[in-house]
């Protein structure tokens, strides 16, 4: 069993999740996990993509640079 996180959305919000929740016949809560599942992987891509970017040992190209690299010119 999972850990149990409590939630206070917007009524909106909640209001367009109980619209989906009956509409696809996923509950509300597998619903919740599924978008926090996407914007967690998403915000870990970033993260890693930022500490790239200020990492002084990697090289940078533009996208010029990567198409001649790539074969694409």
């Amino acid at each position: 069993m999972g850990k149990t996180v409590s939630v206070r959305l917007p009524e909106k919000m909640d209001k367009d999740l109980d619209g989906l929740s009956r509409e696809t016949g996923v509950s509300k809560s597998d619903l919740v996990k599924e978008a926090l599942r996407g914007y967690l992987n998403e915000a870990r891509g970033y993260c890693i993509a930022l500490k790239r970017l200020h990492d002084g040992d990697d090289e940078l190209y533009t996208t010029e640079e990567m198409k001649k690299i790539l074969g694409f010119d």
